[in-house]
């Protein structure tokens, strides 16, 4: 039976990921609308309450800058965590091994990790043919490993590194909920949408529903519902 500090810190464990969820929603809803109140109640109404992890991947996929941030960072810090992994792993099991006891089984958490981060780079070099984020992953990364293991024990950056490494999640938490307040591309394709009257405009297709389109405009971002006789044709406009 759990005892009661466990309980209380998987409440509050629980409680966190919840608060981070909804300020992370929060920040996404204004900073899509350009902060107009009535667009981001109308665009809130688009959304189920399952959307959350969709809209997440969806606000680093429709961003370059975001895209290109979040790979560069993310493939170094996987590559790092899983060294760190397997350095616990082995004194770990040397230790159980030292006192006639059964090694734990290896945590493959920093594997998985860095295999998506990889699969997430390859598909955006074949996407995009943007063959400059090699060198500047490769640069990032060399840099996060230096900074960790090459400078002086004891000094700033060393201190620096291992307060990072000890509160990544924090960190990454973080820069996840400012990337929602600045990002103001939405989580959906931009659509080029032809209208029967001859109207064309280019936006953000929030839901579609039998019957009618609910549509955030690219540069006003003022929320339209149109009907499906209204509509002539769409099509999805590929690229960052």
């Amino acid at each position: 039976m759990a005892s009661p500090e466990a309980a209380a810190d998987g409440r509050g464990t629980g409680l966190t990921v919840t608060t981070a969820a909804f300020a992370f929603l929060v920040l996404r809803l204004f900073a899509v609308s350009g902060h107009d109140w009535h667009t981001a109640f109308a665009v809130l109404h688009t959304l189920d309450l399952d959307d959350t992890i969709g809209l997440v991947i969806g606000t680093v996929m429709a961003d370059s800058l975001a895209s290109v941030l979040f790979l560069t960072l993310l493939v170094p810090v996987a590559a790092l965590r899983l060294v760190m992994e397997v350095r616990t792993a082995r004194a770990a099991r040397e230790r159980a091994l030292g006192r006639g006891e059964r090694p734990e089984r290896v945590d493959l958490t920093g594997a998985l990790l860095l295999l998506i981060a990889v699969m997430a780079v390859v598909a955006y070099l074949r996407t995009f043919h943007s063959w400059w984020l090699v060198p500047l992953v490769l640069a990032v990364g060399a840099l996060i490993v230096g900074i960790g293991y090459g400078v002086r024990a004891g000094g700033r950056l060393r201190r620096g590194a291992l307060w990072a490494s000890r509160h990544l999640l924090g960190l990454v938490a973080l820069a996840m909920l400012l990337g929602a307040a600045t990002v103001t591309t939405p989580w959906v394709p931009l659509e080029q949408i032809e209208l029967r009257g001859g109207e064309e405009l280019r936006g953000y297709v929030m839901q579609a529903e039998p019957g009618f389109l609910k549509v955030l405009t690219e540069r006003e971002r003022a929320f339209r519902i149109l009907t499906d006789q209204e509509v002539r044709s769409r099509e999805e406009l590929v690229g960052h």
